[in-house]
């Protein structure tokens, strides 16, 4: 059994192709169904957020499972195979817990420890339940993973930093303009980034806040929470030119915010430039939009020259809780070697329960003069013979090291008893029905 984490995420791909592999909640379900149809996948959750979009599979096959993977990607972004697989990385087991523990835990983020990323992979996790795709493996899989991130934000500040997206989308507003005191907003969204970038700005002397919003019902309980002024998206161009900072993130799949739109309000603003920020995937804005004479547009890949600035203190904290990590992995992949070995250790006690009595019953013709309480001692002494017998493979089989040696030993186990694997009884049940048709 193996488990393998594929996909590509803010360091391996540009925010244009990321858009263009992000999916939808409402997607998500059909996905999964379908991967599952694939022989070589067992399990599968998808997690897809502005930053990343990656696939953890269950599989007895990796390089099959992988490769699955990449023909969706394929299909998703309309890359050829040998352009898009530039811009993946594929895990397995080891380094795939290894990750995934790191996504959730913040430390593999955009803004180094961001709080969100756990909520979206319990999002994920969920998803996986409800399409039916997560089983056994998955399940203990995540549930290790959840505690392991609140192990490393509990034990370590790197879960008590108030450094995210949304709060460096602010900070460059402050590069551009100085003093945000005064400053008019637009928030394009009403999600959660939308409400930390209001508490963010509002924080640096903000006073007017616009709420846009597809739900007029959620950009009016997001507004008046600020005490700002809720619209529809439909309003935007009737505000726009007011409006000196725009902070986007909603979750649509074409863009809220065109060019035309924008020169018009421009036209109106007397040359006093206006900051953009769109750090929704896909984007929001146009990026025509930034050619426009006054104005300063970013996307949340730009945003990463501002998170760089404010790494180095949550560094430290960072490879504390990595090695933190590290226990909580090995203890998984422990439990995750032993679903391997425990089917073998029964299926060799098996065996050789089934080879016992049946020389048992063999032997019967020369016992014929014993009595119960021989009988009964012949049955002990050939039990001990077994288990003394098999005691030195068993307690190997049952210490198995988490490495390369552990398969092989488990492979010559398997030869050396002559039992067969689930995945070799498959193929040979192929092959039997190939030949037979």
């Amino acid at each position: 059994m193996r488990i393998c984490h594929v996909g590509l995420n803010h360091r391996t791909a540009p925010v244009d192709l990321r858009e263009r592999a992000a999916v939808d909640g409402g997607e998500i379900a059909d996905i999964l169904v379908k991967l599952m149809s694939k022989k070589s996948v067992r399990e599968v959750a998808l997690l897809s957020t502005c930053n990343r979009v990656e696939f953890t599979l269950v599989t007895h096959d990796p390089d099959a499972a992988i490769a699955e993977v990449h023909e969706w990607f394929v299909g998703r972004t309309g890359h050829e195979l040998e352009s898009i697989t530039k811009h993946l990385y594929s895990y397995t087991t080891d380094d795939a817990v290894r990750h995934l523990f790191a996504v959730a835990s913040g430390l593999d983020s955009l803004v180094l420890g961001e709080p969100q990323i756990l909520g979206q992979v319990k999002g994920a996790y969920e998803h996986a339940l409800t399409a039916g795709t997560a089983g056994h493996v998955l399940h203990r899989l995540y549930q290790a993973t959840f505690s392991a991130a609140k192990l490393a934000r509990s034990e370590t500040a790197i879960g008590k930093q108030s450094v995210n997206v949304s709060s460096c989308a602010v900070e460059l507003a402050k590069r551009i303009f100085g003093d945000l005191t005064g400053k008019a907003v637009m928030l394009i969204g009403a999600g959660e980034m939308a409400e930390l970038a209001a508490t963010h700005l509002r924080a640096n002397g903000v006073k007017d806040i616009l709420v846009a919003n597809r739900t007029l019902a959620r950009a009016e309980k997001l507004a008046e929470e600020f005490s700002g002024h809720a619209l529809t998206l439909d309003q935007l161009g009737d505000y726009l030119d007011a409006t000196d900072i725009v902070v986007s993130s909603t979750g649509a799949t074409t863009y809220v915010l065109l060019p035309d739109v924008v020169k018009a309000a421009t036209a109106k603003r007397s040359g006093q430039p206006m900051f953009l920020v769109d750090i929704a995937v896909p984007r929001d804005i146009d990026p025509r939009v930034g050619d426009l004479d006054g104005i300063y547009l970013y996307d949340i890949d730009d945003l990463q020259q501002v998170v760089e600035g404010n790494k180095e203190n949550r560094q430290q904290e960072a490879e504390q809780a990595r090695l933190l990590l590290v226990t909580e992995e090995a203890a998984f992949l422990k439990w995750l070697k032993s679903l391997e070995s425990v089917p073998l250790i029964r299926s060799i006690q098996d065996q050789a329960e089934a080879m016992r009595r049946d020389e048992l019953l063999k032997a019967r013709r020369y016992l014929k003069g014993f009595n119960d309480e021989q009988l009964l001692a012949v049955e002990r002494v050939s039990r001990s013979m077994m288990k003394r017998f098999l005691h030195p493979s068993l307690k190997t089989l049952k210490t198995l090291p988490d490495d390369m040696e552990g398969d092989l030993l488990m492979g010559a186990a398997r030869r050396l008893f002559g039992i067969e694997n689930a995945d070799e009884r498959s193929s040979r049940s192929d092959a039997d029905e190939h030949t037979s048709g």
